[in-house]
């Protein structure tokens, strides 16, 4: 019997702030973690959480389940909501509870 693998915790993606994902779905763009906190008072290792993205201004996402690939948390299917611009590009969340 095969074993699935469990979706990476908070502490996981929070020790990824600052490191690039790459679009596995988009050739040549990547994501920029830049926040990962938890809601709603959770504690760090139980309960649900945020991630935040940025990414290219002039290639925007869809909302969508994209394939991310990162070199600590190997292959995800995340899904990504645009939030936002600034200054540095298109912003996404990622809320996993």
């Amino acid at each position: 019997m095969s074993t699935i693998p469990l979706p990476p915790t908070l502490p996981a993606f929070a020790a990824q702030v600052g490191t690039r994902f790459a679009l596995g779905d988009v050739a040549g763009v990547s994501l920029q973690l830049f926040e990962a906190v938890p809601l709603n008072g959770a504690s760090p290792h139980e309960g649900a959480f945020s991630l935040m993205f940025r990414g290219p201004a002039d290639a925007p996402l869809q909302q969508a389940t994209h394939v991310l690939d990162h070199a600590a948390l190997g292959r995800l299917a995340i899904f990504l909501v645009p939030v936002g611009r600034d200054s540095a590009g298109m912003q996404y969340q990622a809320i996993f509870n």
